[in-house]
């Protein structure tokens, strides 16, 4: 009988292994009773049996990177266990020796994973069922790789650890566990604070999983749309999801010209010009496959493999009696080019589009009409499966034809409804173009000529328009600026955001370093609180905080005086960290010998670990964060004073 399958299993915890040359740990959380475990393997101190039989209790085990780490490791433990005690038995085994194999292990399973590999576990052979939080969040895109040491200080978790020992150790004593096992406690009860988090996530996977037999606890969003779309696919069809899965349209080139709409026509030169541009370009690799640009009435648009942008000098933009600031945004643009216009991918044939279209779609309005939102956003993470896994070589999605023909289409249309509205709106003002939308500022007295605009240009594409009126805009650029809507609504994007999100998602995985500065910046711009004023106020120390991450090619350290001796302190992997008024200078030193200041010309004081003290204890550097705020204001104050003369 299997070692796990000899107990009935009950416990679901949040875990974590540390694996060095000479000692193991395991610690868990009980997410149901709050109860610590902890087993430590050391020639001194060796509880393997101990670790076995709580084991034999688990249910589920909730991780952090735990299926390409931590799992396998555990799994290689269980079952080696019962040969591990036969050896020991008959003296063939030293504790010290097993303790290796298992730190041997854990090495080569980091050393597939650094290659690109999968070291874990196949589904059909785990023995407890794994969440892997790092994969949930897609944290195992190499766009979005975070480590738990970073995902801490996102967080403003309390306390901000590396390990105290070299893993390559072969010399630790009974002395150095408990600060191995404190650590190991740290990272569990930071996993169990992103388990928190995670909340909502879990329960959509989890009535994805009971509604659809998707077994989708530890997808992304995108491969849950993924494979929602395989499952109703394959359905439509009555063709296996494993032969679906295997097929690709490759593409050695594509011509632009075979795949644009034949009603996408232009009056100017200039966008004729474009036009023409673009029936002339053969793509034969899709990544930054082309980038052109157009001027058209002194505004400037940038076509790319992203979309299309283009926005106006930096300044402040706002409505008034006689002006006013309208957005208009496309309602799923890629998911209704496809549809309206029939697009497909090659090897999967327009029955896609059918099952896109009244499948997902239009299942997806009556779902959010009769309030499941469960279903909704599962099918919402379908729809924007396609386009995105169109060009992924590994998805049963791939046709790069089809994503082109998406992208561009789209760029083309939306250039189609600035010329437009240009062309026929008297002093409006192209102020942003953007993706899926276009953002413009014209007098009131003609906004019916602009919704009318408008209607007939949905007529010709039919696709549908939403709108959202502006008060005010603060811009910087097409990446950075904050939008007020005439509901007092405030719309953050790039250096403007005060809280990191990707649509309306947490994004931890994004740096929040001294978030005082854009929330004192928001106060500025949509209240008229001067900076200095809210950031000496504020009270929360974790806003003054920033995050330094340093990796294999260098390293932190700070420079400090202590009785008029010259100090230096390596520092750990992540440091978090705030600018003081004593303190110490900030060092990054790389391997091939130069070295950078961090924050130059002002003093730090590392955080890594929360201490509770009055604001005014903290001896903050007020003046480096009204520097920083004012540095953000000024460029676009300045300009906006230059756009007036």
């Amino acid at each position: 009988m299997n070692v796990i399958e000899e107990k009935e299993t009950k416990l679901v915890a949040v875990y974590d292994i540390e694996t060095l040359a000479s000692c193991f740990t395991y610690t868990d959380y009980n997410i149901d009773t709050g109860e610590v475990s902890q087993f430590v393997l050391h020639k001194d101190r060796f509880e393997l049996l101990g670790l076995i039989q709580h084991l034999r209790r688990c249910k589920g085990l909730i991780g952090y990177n735990n299926i390409n780490f931590d799992y396998p490791v555990i799994h290689f433990i269980i079952k080696n266990y019962n040969k591990w005690f036969g050896l020991v038995h008959d003296n063939k085994i030293t504790y010290q020796e097993i303790i290796l194999e298992i730190y041997n292990k854990a090495q080569e399973t980091i050393a597939i994973s650094n290659k690109g590999g999968f070291p874990s576990i196949k589904p059909k052979e785990v023995l407890i069922h794994q969440l892997d939080l790092f994969r949930v969040w897609h944290y195992n895109n190499k766009n979005r790789m975070t480590s738990l040491k970073s995902l801490e200080i996102s967080m403003n978790y309390p306390n901000v650890m590396d390990m105290p020992i070299s893993h390559k150790s072969l010399d630790i004593t009974l002395d150095d566990i408990p600060s191995i096992l404190e650590y190991n406690l740290n990272d569990v009860m930071a996993t169990y604070e992103f388990y928190k988090k995670s909340a909502e996530k879990i329960a959509l996977r989890k009535q994805i999983q009971a509604k659809y037999n998707i077994s989708c606890i530890n997808f992304s969003d995108s491969k849950i749309g993924e494979s929602l779309m395989l499952k109703l696919y394959s359905e439509e069809v009555g063709k296996s999801q494993w032969d679906i899965k295997d097929l690709r349209t490759e593409r050695d080139s594509i011509n632009v010209s075979d795949i644009l709409f034949d009603y996408i026509k232009f009056n100017s030169k200039e966008f004729n010009d474009l036009l023409s541009f673009f029936k002339s370009i053969v793509i034969r690799d899709t990544k930054g496959a082309f980038a052109k640009s157009a001027i058209y009435k002194g505004f400037k648009y940038d076509y790319g493999t992203g979309g299309i942008h283009g926005c106006i000098d930096s300044g402040i933009y706002e409505s008034d009696d006689d002006f006013i600031i309208i957005d208009a945004d496309v309602a799923s643009l890629y998911p209704n080019i496809a549809i309206k216009n029939r697009l497909y991918i090659e090897h999967l044939g327009e029955t896609l589009v059918d099952i896109y279209d009244n499948g997902i779609v239009q299942e997806r309005i009556r779902a959010k009409r009769a309030k499941e939102m469960s279903i909704s956003d599962a099918l919402k993470l379908a729809a924007n499966s396609v386009y995105g896994k169109s060009n992924d070589k590994h998805s049963f999605l791939y046709d790069p034809k089809y994503t082109m023909a998406t992208t561009i289409n789209g760029q083309l249309l939306l250039t189609m409804l600035a010329e437009c509205l240009t062309d026929n709106i008297p002093d409006l003002l192209m102020i942003q173009a953007n993706t899926d939308g276009i953002t413009v500022k014209i007098p009131r007295k003609h906004q019916d000529l602009y919704y009318k605009l408008c209607k007939d240009w949905e007529a010709i594409t039919n696709l549908e328009l939403e709108y959202v009126d502006y008060s005010k805009m603060v811009i910087r650029d097409v990446n950075n600026y904050l939008a007020i809507t005439t509901t007092g609504k405030v719309k953050y994007k790039g250096a403007f955001e005060v809280d990191k999100v990707i649509g309306s998602e947490p994004a931890y995985h994004k740096d929040n370093s001294f978030r005082i500065v854009p929330l004192a910046v928001s106060e500025y711009f949509t209240k008229g609180i001067a900076p200095e004023e809210t950031i000496r106020a504020h009270t929360n120390i974790y806003d003054f905080c920033g995050k330094q991450k340093f990796d294999r090619h260098s390293n932190g350290k700070i420079h400090y005086l202590l009785n008029n001796e010259k100090i230096i302190e390596d520092q750990q992997k992540n440091v978090r960290y705030y600018i003081s008024n004593k303190g110490a200078t900030f060092v990054k030193h790389y391997t091939k010998g130069t070295t950078e200041l961090i924050n130059k010309g002002y003093s730090v004081t590392i955080f890594n670990k929360y201490v509770e003290k009055l604001i005014t204890e903290y001896d903050i550097n007020y003046s480096f964060y009204i520097e920083e705020s004012y540095k953000m204001i000024n460029v676009i104050e300045n300009n906006n004073q230059l756009k007036l003369f």
